[in-house]
C-alpha cells in the first residue's frame, strides 16, 4: 500500500516539530556554560581579605571626609614610640612605694587594752598591806569598737577609737585615767582587726579578706595567699583603690618587679580569667589566634609564630599591624597632632610593614604585641594578576564552547 505524498504544509509542521526541541537543548546548553563560567570567576576572584592599595585608601583622607583609621609606615621613630607608649601600668597608676606606716582602727575591730599601775592602792591595783612599791596591770575585757567608732573604758568614759592607731587610742586612755590612777600606762593591741586588710575575688581558691602584715606586703604575695587558680598567661589582675582602677595582666607583675606594687589597707584586688591574645590573618603559613606567653614577646615573634609569609603569595610590602592606641601615643605617631575620633578601645590605627626594607626587622624586634593586636598579610599583586590570567582563560575557553555550540546548532 503506497503512502500519500506529503505536501509542502506537511514539511512545515515537521520543522516547527524539531526547533523547540533544538532550541530547548541550546538554552539548556547555554545556562550551563553560563554558571559554570560563574563558579570560574568566583573560585578564582575570591580572596581572604583586602589588598594593600585598599587598606592604604581607606585610611587616606578624601576630601572632607575623615579616614575610618589612621595608616603609619612603620620605622625606627615609629617602634621607639611604641615601645615607650604608656600601657596598662599599676606603677603608673598607683606608684611602688610602700604602704603608710599608720594603720588606723576602725569599726568593728576588737582589741585587748592592758592598764599599768607604778603602785598598788591605784584605780585598778588592789591595796596591799605593808607594800609601798610595786606596779600593777589590769586586762580589760575585750573591747569592741562600735559603729560610732567609741569604745568604753572603765573610769575614762567613751574615747573615740576608729581613725587612731593603736599607739595613739593607748595616749588617749591615760590622759582620760590621769588623777584616777597612779600613772597610768596602757598598751592596746588590735586582736581582730579590718583596718590592715585587703579583699581578694574572682578565680582563687580562698576569697575574702587577707590580712596584711605590718611592714607591707606586695600584690603577688597577697594572690599567693590567695591561691590563684588560672595559668600565668591567662589570668589578669584588677586592682581598685580609692576609686581608681587598673588592670594588667600577671605576666607583667611576674616579669618586671616594678609593677608589683605594694598593697594597701582597703584595696580591692580581683582575679580574672582573661588569655591575652593575638591574632595573625592573610598570607602567612599558619593563620590563627595566639596567646601572649610574655609581656615583652616582639611583633617579630608573632610573625615567627605563625611560620612566616607564604613566598608564593604575599605582598613583602603589604604587611599590616591594627591596633587600639592611647590618644597621647597617637599624637606622637601623627603629623600634627590631629587624631581621628576615638573610640571606647582607643585611637584605631594601621601600622604598614615592608618586609622589603630589611631595617624592619630590627624595628620589629623593638615593638611589642599587645593584646588584641591583629597581623594582616596582603596577598602580592602578582598573585592578583595571575588570578585575572587565569579568568581570561576561563572566559575563553567558555566563549569557544558556545560558539561551537552555536555553529553545531545551525547545521
Amino acid at each position: 500500500m503506497s503512502r500519500p505524498a506529503r505536501g509542502p504544509f506537511d514539511m512545515d509542521r515537521t520543522a516547527s516539530t524539531a526547533r523547540p526541541a533544538r532550541l530547548r537543548h541550546a538554552l539548556r546548553t547555554c545556562v550551563t556554560l553560563s554558571t559554570t563560567f560563574a563558579l570560574c570567576g568566583c573560585q578564582i576572584m575570591s580572596h581572604g581579605g583586602p589588598s594593600t592599595s585598599r587598606i592604604v585608601s581607606t585610611g587616606t583622607a578624601h576630601g572632607d571626609e575623615a579616614p575610618a583609621f589612621q595608616v603609619v609606615e612603620f620605622s625606627d621613630a615609629v617602634a621607639d614610640v611604641l615601645s615607650r607608649s604608656s600601657i596598662p601600668s599599676l606603677k603608673a597608676s598607683f606608684g611602688s612605694e610602700p604602704p603608710p606606716p599608720r594603720l588606723v582602727l576602725n569599726s568593728g575591730d576588737v582589741l585587748d587594752i592592758a592598764i599599768f599601775e607604778s603602785a598598788p592602792g591605784g584605780l585598778f591595783a588592789p591595796a596591799v598591806d605593808g607594800a609601798m612599791s610595786g606596779s600593777h596591770v589590769e586586762a580589760l575585757p575585750k573591747q569592741i569598737i562600735d559603729q560610732n567608732g567609741f569604745i568604753d573604758v572603765p573610769y575614762g568614759g567613751r574615747i573615740r577609737a576608729a581613725g587612731r592607731t593603736p599607739e595613739e587610742l593607748g595616749n588617749a586612755i591615760e590622759i582620760a585615767l590621769r588623777g584616777r590612777a597612779i600613772e597610768p600606762q596602757v598598751l592596746v593591741s588590735a586582736i581582730d582587726t579590718t583596718a590592715n586588710t585587703a579583699t581578694v575575688l574572682g578565680d582563687v581558691t580562698r576569697t575574702g579578706r587577707i590580712k596584711l602584715s605590718v611592714g607591707g606586703d606586695r600584690l603577688l604575695t597577697v594572690l599567693a595567699n590567695a591561691g590563684i587558680r588560672g595559668s600565668e598567661t591567662e589570668t589578669v589582675v584588677r586592682l581598685v583603690r580609692q576609686g581608681s582602677v587598673q588592670t594588667v595582666p600577671l605576666t607583667a607583675m611576674v616579669n618586671t618587679p616594678a609593677e608589683n606594687v605594694y598593697a594597701y589597707p582597703g584595696d580591692t584586688i580581683i582575679v580574672l580569667n582573661e588569655p591575652q591574645v593575638f591574632n595573625v590573618l592573610g598570607a602567612v603559613n599558619k593563620p590563627g589566634q595566639y596567646p601572649i606567653r610574655f609581656s615583652t614577646q616582639s611583633v617579630a615573634g608573632a610573625v615567627s609564630l605563625a611560620g612566616g609569609l607564604v613566598d608564593e603569595a604575599a605582598d613583602a610590602g603589604g604587611v599590616f599591624l591594627f591596633r587600639f592606641v592611647p590618644a597621647d601615643t597617637a599624637r606622637q605617631l601623627l603629623p600634627g597632632g590631629a587624631i581621628p575620633a576615638e573610640t571606647a578601645a582607643g585611637v584605631p590605627m594601621v601600622f604598614r610593614i615592608r618586609f622589603s626594607d630589611p631595617r624592619s626587622f630590627f624595628w620589629l624586634q623593638q615593638a611589642h604585641i599587645r593584646n588584641s593586636d591583629m597581623i594582616y598579610v596582603a596577598t602580592s599583586v602578582a598573585v592578583e594578576l595571575a588570578k585575572f590570567v587565569a579568568l581570561a582563560s576561563q572566559a575563553s575557553l567558555v566563549g569557544l564552547r558556545a560558539a561551537q555550540t552555536r555553529n553545531a546548532l545551525q547545521k
